[in-house]
């Protein structure tokens, strides 16, 4: 399934060099924005269509990172949110990179003993 849709199919106003390098960018963007407080609330209450829907729009905004360093894919395996982060996954969102503690969304899955 690596096939380029026909440039007429959709309205979009980005290249996928474009976006390539928004997501390059978000990625490396550690900032608490309107970005991240969306991506974590559509998380949290595992709404998967607004997920979807956004991604549909803007393929970058899965990448964004908070200030703490965590992003959705650090978000979906907190929350058990199995769906999203094969979604993530799909989309080619890192699942082993370390948050500002040094902890990767896998670290969280398996760390959620005492502490919350």
């Amino acid at each position: 399934g690596d096939q380029e849709p026909p440039p007429q199919q959709q309205q979009a106003p980005r290249t996928t060099e474009q976006i390539a390098e928004l997501k390059k960018q978000r990625y490396n963007t550690w900032e608490n924005s309107e970005m991240t407080t969306n991506m974590w609330k559509i998380i949290s209450s595992n709404s998967l269509q607004s997920l979807k829907d956004w991604m549909t729009e803007d393929p970058s905004a899965v990448f964004c990172r908070s200030e703490d360093g965590r992003g959705p894919m650090w978000w979906a395996f907190e929350n058990r949110r199995q769906e999203m982060v094969k979604i993530f996954m799909d989309a080619g969102v890192p699942h082993t990179d370390k948050d500002a503690k040094g902890m990767s969304p896998v670290d969280l899955l398996e760390g959620t003993g005492g502490s919350s």
